[in-house]
């Protein structure tokens, strides 16, 4: 349980480190829904995962394992604009391992892993991310080949969808396939190299944590090999994210070349711990194994049914599958609930500074673009803090135009946009016809 408490905390310091402590106090738009006191978004921020990690190593009693799992819900509690799919994947591992018996933590950490993979494999079978020059794996491998400099590779481009899809889709079925273990393991490495360069190494530690936790079934993390195979591989893994490691265009400083070390230093290391890992694998005939297997499996399935019923978007291991709130694939169709309205905002004709104390000036101009929609929960945490500066957004509800391709304002009255938790994204484009990445 620690090592994922430890994995959350990598993400959060590598988002501190990319976009500093400015905005740490800054509560605007909160994923569940409540705004928090400046002081408490930036404990939560700022303290909570590090209280998290010294208390799972010190405190190993039901108690301290309780107050680790309170730790990471604050932290959940004070972030805001989205909770990435690799927190919230943490945070239920920690949960999980917190309230259930050791020897059921491999087995745990497998079967989530291979719901995982399963669920993003079968979420991007849809025609924007299989056939559509929108796609988000065609649009990330282009960007990322033009920031290496390299050509486009149009063949190798259209490819890469249907390459993720089998490559996950792979994985997630040698992770539940007893002596599979092994094999899904590498491929997931390599996978999670590619997802880490390219600009998401948080989620690669999250899933290499989890992996480390697969081969560890007595609760102790051991290599079965010599120590200094864990120096090189952390060494040659930092080297190489230097080397090719991309997020921006233009030369990169001194301290993002650190960083970019330090990430593939870190998964460098965890991929040589579970490789050099003695176990083969979860203990399947460990007590209530069968129980803890059908209770994830069906906590996967309900989720991938929520995404496809329109329930939810966020929080569905639906990153960079193209899927969006308003789209027109067989996955979203929207007919079982009134989901979450979205908003146009206007930018108010004076500004006061004091607001953008409150609210990151970056997002400001973000959200109210003529070509982007906001979710009526941000849109209405943004409203309450424009009343005390004394402006206002001027909110718009927005509906499906009659031709389907694009979000107009609403014929009929909505109403002022209500207080939501962000079980959809924060802000979308308002053209369905417009590139669109979570």
């Amino acid at each position: 349980m620690a090592l994922i408490v430890a994995a959350l905390l990598f993400h959060q310091v590598n988002r501190l480190w990319e976009y500093g402590f400015a905005g740490t106090g800054q509560h605007y738009a909160p994923v569940f829904g409540v705004r928090l006191p400046r002081r408490t978004a930036a404990a939560g921020q700022l303290a909570a995962l590090p209280a998290a990690l010294l208390v799972a190593l010190t405190i190993p009693s039901l108690v301290g394992r309780t107050a680790v799992v309170l730790l990471v819900v604050f932290w959940m509690l004070a972030t805001q604009v989205r909770l990435s799919d690799h927190c919230w994947l943490g945070a239920v591992a920690v949960t999980v391992m917190a309230f259930t018996p050791s020897p059921l933590h491999a087995l745990v950490a497998e079967d989530l892993l291979a719901g995982v993979y399963l669920t993003a494999a079968l979420l991007k079978v849809n025609d924007e991310y299989l056939f559509s020059e929108r796609s988000a794996g065609r649009v990330v491998t282009g960007h990322y080949l033009r920031l290496l400099g390299l050509p486009d590779f149009p063949r190798l481009v259209r490819a890469v969808p249907a390459s993720v899809i089998a490559v996950e889709l792979l994985a997630g079925v040698l992770a539940c396939v007893p002596g599979g273990e092994r094999w899904a393991l590498g491929l997931a490495i390599l996978m999670h190299l590619v997802f880490g360069v390219s600009g998401n190494y948080p989620f690669s530690v999250v899933a290499l944590a989890l992996w480390v936790t697969v081969f560890s079934p007595d609760g102790g993390i051991e290599p079965g090999g010599p120590g200094w195979i864990l120096w090189a591989g952390a060494l040659l893994v930092g080297l190489l994210s230097m080397a090719t490691g991309r997020t921006a265009k233009g030369p990169r400083s001194a301290g993002w070349l650190i960083k970019d070390f330090y990430q593939g230093a870190v998964y460098g290391a965890l991929c040589a711990t579970a490789l050099l890992a003695p176990a083969p694998g979860p203990d399947r005939s460990a007590p209530w194994a069968s129980l803890a297997h059908g209770l994830v499996a069906l906590a996967f399935a309900v989720n991938l049914l929520m995404v496809i019923a329109g329930i939810k978007l966020e929080w569905s291991f639906a990153m960079f599958t193209s899927l969006r709130p308003f789209g027109r694939s067989w996955l979203e169709r929207h007919r079982l609930r009134e989901w979450p309205r979205y908003y146009a905002l206007t930018l108010p004709a004076r500004i006061p500074k004091s607001l953008l104390r409150d609210i990151d000036p970056t997002f400001v101009y973000l959200a109210t673009r003529d070509e982007n929609v906001v979710h009526e929960g941000v849109a209405h945490h943004l409203e309450a803090v424009g009343r005390q500066h004394n402006v206002t957004f001027a909110p718009r509800a927005m509906t499906v135009a009659a031709g389907g391709r694009e979000l107009v304002p609403a014929a009929s009255e909505q109403g002022p946009p209500r207080r939501r938790y962000l079980d959809y994204p924060a802000v979308v484009p308002r053209s369905l016809d417009r590139r669109y990445l979570a």
